[in-house]
């Protein structure tokens, strides 16, 4: 059984078409249509159901599927230690980022690991929620950044720094009349959202000031993937956007004014969840330097 057989077969089962895998992996249709015949030969079993309305995967096609995603992770995985290695690095953590945490205090950690630590390679690897915990249960990630406050089975979250929210207003609102922006003043106007599929961690961390407010959140609000088109939009006078300010100041715009808000609403905690387990000294010193680096931001 080889790698790109594995390889192959996996596109098939994401395009259920042979024409379309074929084309993905530049090979014509019909070896491709005899790669998959030889894998189910030699399994013993159906990976695909062809009826006249297409193709498709048979439940040991699916379990089949899951564990080939699982192998071709693992050798992936392997051929990324080895380049490591030749480039002199000893040590590696992969390190899971959901929520668009790609933030200041995240920069000005990766920079010390390398100033402290140069010989381990700090891999960043961004994902969903869901993704990060499956990564961490199956040992592709070491450990993960986020906002939501979740807990799943056998995991667990500290803290590593906090963060304010704050509202992107565009040049000439009303609400410039303000130093600091009640909540309830906010729900009054059109909102400019992170989509909670797309971004929903932060979604839900604006879900949550909302709710900690016994306040619904507006119907009349805009949904964007991330926050530089959120910046956008506010820029354009579509609305005004509310986040962390950590992710929307990254975004600077000559025609948007950052506010805070009230000291009533709380400021937003970022965890670093791992496997609930004796942890490598490596990675220990890593959640170390991150805590620092939250109580300096703070201090």
């Amino acid at each position: 059984m080889r790698i790109r057989h594995l390889r192959y077969f996996l596109v098939v089962a994401e395009e259920l078409s042979f024409s379309r895998a074929a084309a993905r992996v530049h090979i014509e249709p019909s070896p491709l249509s005899r790669v998959i015949k030889e894998l189910e030969s030699g399994l013993g079993v159906s990976l695909f159901q062809r009826t006249k309305s297409g193709m498709h995967l048979t439940w040991a096609g699916e379990v089949f599927r899951d564990e080939v995603r699982r192998i071709l992770s693992l050798v992936d995985d392997a051929q990324s230690r080895v380049l490591a290695a030749e480039k002199g690095y000893r040590g590696r953590l992969r390190i899971g980022l959901t929520d668009s945490l790609a933030q200041p205090y995240l920069t000005k950690l990766l920079a010390r690991c390398r100033e402290e630590e140069p010989l381990t390679e700090v891999k960043i690897v961004e994902m969903t929620v869901s993704e990060m915990v499956k990564a961490l249960m199956h040992d592709q990630i070491d450990a993960g950044f986020t906002v939501h406050t979740e807990v799943s089975a056998g995991l667990v979250k500290e803290v590593v720094w906090t963060d304010r929210p704050i509202i992107a207003i565009p040049r000439n609102h009303p609400l410039l009349s303000l130093e600091k922006i009640p909540l309830q003043e906010v729900a009054r106007h059109t909102l400019i959202l992170c989509h909670p599929e797309l971004c929903s961690g932060g979604y839900d961390v604006i879900h949550r000031w909302f709710c900690e407010a016994t306040l619904p959140l507006p119907s009349n609000a805009e949904y964007v993937s991330g926050h530089e088109p959120m910046v956008m939009l506010v820029a354009a006078g579509y609305g005004i956007g509310i986040g962390l300010a950590s992710q929307i100041t990254l975004y600077n715009h000559p025609d948007v004014i950052i506010r805070p808000v009230t000291d009533d609403v709380p400021s937003t905690a970022t965890f670093i969840t791992l496997l609930d387990q004796p942890r490598p000294e490596a990675l220990s010193r890593f959640i170390d330097r991150a805590r620092q680096i939250g109580e300096v931001t703070i201090g």
